[in-house]
């Protein structure tokens, strides 16, 4: 019998790209989405425009160009035995270097660590002793989005586009 996979979206940097936004909560189904900042209000609008949330939880953060935001900096979060560990970034330097945030992120316990903020997409291997790390991009530049599935404790890390029309 085939096991079944836990699917997980991951957006960051939409910096007003709401219809992206839009499309990616409208056509993706998923079991959870998080949302790692630069765009939580982007996130509201989307939401509202789609007549509510869409029915998975949305893990949110903030990030440097959400001002007056409440939303928390940074998370963990389990699934299906995974760890993860998710923030925007900026307060770990992740411009400069990724020694920093995967250092935090072990010392939590944490088996993934999720982030944005460069709006490049980035994938690293765990190792014995760090997380893997993932990047999903930006909906902003170049329209990309992370998708995550885990199957018996284990992560395939993938990256999709919102078509062009939007």
């Amino acid at each position: 019998m085939p096991q079944e996979e836990t699917k997980i979206l991951v957006v960051s940097d939409v910096h007003g790209r709401v219809s992206r936004m839009r499309w990616v909560l409208k056509n993706e189904k998923a079991d959870a989405l998080f949302f790692l900042g630069d765009g939580l209000y982007d996130l509201d609008r989307a939401i509202a425009a789609n007549g509510g949330a869409p029915d998975y939880p949305i893990y949110r953060v903030c990030g440097n160009c959400d001002m007056g935001s409440e939303e928390p900096t940074e998370g963990l979060a389990p699934f299906d035995g995974v760890l993860f560990f998710y923030t925007h970034g900026h307060r770990y330097g992740v411009k400069a270097g990724h020694e920093r945030i995967l250092e935090y992120a072990a010392d939590r316990g944490a088996d993934v660590v999720l982030f944005g903020h460069t709006h490049y997409k980035t994938l690293r291997a765990a190792t014995p002793y760090t997380p893997a790390l993932f990047n999903p991009g930006s909906l902003r530049d170049g329209a990309s989005y992370g998708v995550i599935t885990i199957r018996d404790g284990v992560c395939s890390f993938g990256w999709k586009q919102v078509p062009e029309a939007w």
